[in-house]
């Protein structure tokens, strides 16, 4: 039987966070994005519904639907290994199709069997996101920053940090579906997840001034605003894996190099916490990210995808 919720309750969490459990573990891949595991004890929402598939009392399929934003509204569905090809996905996908027509599925990792029932049910790939990688062990040397910019680490609670991370964050993912959404209650509940740590979360801030030239004379950019953040690298540790979490720059600060040097900051910081590997994200779309990621030694190792029931343009980039 399928229901539909606003708020999951509460033995319902536990039930979906092992379905998703179980299906990584079948599969190799996790069938849901870090989002949806934080949303699952989330209140009510009426840009979030929750549909669950209950069998003999046991949850055996789960999916999200999010229409915050009714141009793109976005899913993702997982069905117990045991009780896949019984129609229990296509019902799902039906529901959620119903309530937002131009839903977009996630399907991670794309495997055989998701794209068998993508081609079944007349679904298109309309976005793909890289994940890359690269060992760590033979890291070159990193590219300096620019004189006159500085680097330190993002202290929770800190309003000034936290604010000047958010301005920053949204100005240069403006186009991103995801990351430039993040508000202040999206950072504060990644700060609590088991994975957070604060030494690698780096903030790269302008600290020239107009008074002394010798440290900024001849470098493009905005006037001097001496503690004006300019960049950032929040890097992320999990299963003993680095990764680039997330790499902005402030758009007046393009062409600076900040972006490539903030990078090498944070694989600084990874390789110093003797890991062996880091990965990343990327959309497959976007070329100039890609040729830079893979200047750097990146390589894509697996893809995710973005199922549409018709082809649309996609405008995000990352």
């Amino acid at each position: 039987m399928l229901h539909v919720f606003p708020v999951l309750p509460l033995d319902r969490q536990d039930q979906v966070a092992a379905l998703i459990d179980s299906a990584r573990i079948s599969d190799g891949v996790a069938p849901v994005s870090e989002e949806t595991h934080l949303r699952l004890p989330a209140t009510a929402s009426r840009d979030w519904l929750h549909l669950v598939y209950v069998d003999d009392g046991a949850v055996v399929a789960y999916a999200h639907l999010d229409t915050a934003d009714p141009q793109a509204p976005w899913a993702e569905l997982v069905v117990a290994p045991l009780s896949r090809r019984r129609g229990i996905g296509s019902l799902l996908l039906r529901e959620m199709l119903q309530r937002a027509p131009a839903t977009r599925v996630w399907a991670h990792g794309f495997l055989p069997g998701t794209a068998s029932f993508a081609v079944e049910r007349g679904l298109h790939v309309v976005r793909e996101l890289w994940q890359m990688a690269r060992p760590l062990a033979d890291l070159p040397p990193g590219r300096q920053l620019p004189a006159g910019f500085a680097v330190s680490t993002l202290t929770p609670g800190d309003e000034r940090d936290e604010r000047d991370w958010l301005a920053v964050n949204a100005a240069a993912f403006a186009s991103h579906p995801e990351q430039g959404r993040m508000t202040l209650a999206d950072l504060r509940a990644r700060q609590s997840e088991p994975w957070f740590d604060p030494a690698g979360f780096f903030l790269v801030r302008d600290e020239r001034t107009a008074d002394d030239p010798a440290t900024w004379d001849g470098v493009r950019g905005p006037t001097p605003e001496p503690g004006r953040l300019a960049a950032f690298h929040w890097t992320k540790v999990e299963h003993a894996v680095g990764e680039v979490y997330v790499v902005g720059v402030d758009p007046d600060y393009q062409g600076l190099g900040l972006g490539a040097a903030a990078t090498w900051v944070g694989l600084d910081h990874l390789r110093a916490e003797n890991l062996q590997t880091v990965t990343l994200y990327v959309d497959g779309d976007n070329d100039a990210a890609v040729a830079t990621y893979r200047t750097l030694g990146f390589e894509r190792i697996a893809v995710d995808v973005q199922l549409a029931t018709r082809r649309v343009p996609d405008e995000s980039a990352r």
